[in-house]
């Protein structure tokens, strides 16, 4: 008889966060994988579980030791994985793992807990339904410059983590990018004692981090950029509607005038396009 996948999340700062459910199941498990054992013993430590047969599995582990954790569950076993904060998979070491669970016909059961992510979500005013992860910033060359671009282009809000050895570099470019009404929202030790959330425009950065302290990592929510009525016709559609209107008849002059009207697009813009002269 096959046994038990869990997947369980740890608390992000606070012992305080952990549930119940979480120590109940980490009680009963055959063996428990974790991102890292030294980390996940002071845990277990903490709340006095000692049988847990705990065993390494970090993220750059080989497709084989993935495979062998499954093979664990086929063999009837109580098997759990757990990371050093968060829950598996958002940022952290765990995908892999879920995959291979599927592939082998195993559904992993989700005993949740505190999130990073959702702690940031909570506490940001600007977010309501829909916004992007975009995970940790690359740490150097262009997939860096093209993560920053990504964020700053964003018609969505956009939530993203940071090290504390690049967040001042990298915000203070992004902040370059941003347009001067964006908000950004900083959140650090959340849960801790020394929670805190800083909400700023581009144009406060530079206060903003002669103020608060650079240690842990950081969760940062950027603003969606605001789309202009222009920005939504491309600049080959509108010159086909132009040559289109004078086609039919219309004046250079009047063909701006009623494209301008009907699709609220700036004149100047139609002009730049090489009509309106006559």
């Amino acid at each position: 008889m096959p046994g038990e996948l869990f997947l369980i999340g740890s608390p992000i700062g606070n012992l305080g966060d952990v549930s119940r459910r979480q120590l109940r199941i980490l009680g009963t498990l055959d063996v428990l994988y974790c991102e890292d054992t030294r980390v996940t013993h002071k845990l277990l430590s903490h709340f006095g579980i000692s049988r847990v047969n705990l065993r390494s599995l970090p993220d750059d582990s080989k497709p084989s030791a993935w495979k062998k954790a499954i093979h664990e569950v086929d063999a009837g076993r109580k098997v759990g994985f757990i990371t050093d904060a968060g829950m598996p998979g958002v940022s952290d070491p765990g995908r892999k793992l879920v995959r291979q669970a599927f592939e082998s016909g195993i559904i992993p059961q989700v005993i949740p807990g505190c999130s990073a992510l959702g702690t940031l979500l909570a506490a940001c005013p600007f977010v309501d339904n829909n916004f992007a992860f975009h995970g940790f910033i690359p740490k150097t060359g262009g997939k860096r410059t093209d993560a920053l671009k990504a964020i700053a282009d964003s018609t969505m809000p956009v939530l993203y983590f940071d090290s504390p050895h690049r967040v001042r570099e990298n915000m203070l470019e992004l902040c370059e990018l941003l347009e001067e009404e964006r908000e950004v929202l900083i959140g650090r030790e959340m849960t801790k004692m020394h929670e805190e959330f800083v909400l700023f425009r581009p144009a406060e950065v530079e206060t903003v981090f002669k103020k608060i302290k650079i240690a842990g990592e950081f969760s940062i929510a950027v603003s969606g950029r605001h789309v202009n009525e222009d920005e939504e016709h491309d600049d080959a559609m509108l010159k086909e509607r132009l040559d289109l209107l004078q086609e039919n008849g219309f004046s250079s002059k009047d063909a701006v005038k009623a494209l301008s009207l009907a699709l609220d697009v700036k004149p100047n813009r139609l002009k730049k396009l090489g009509f309106g002269g006559s």
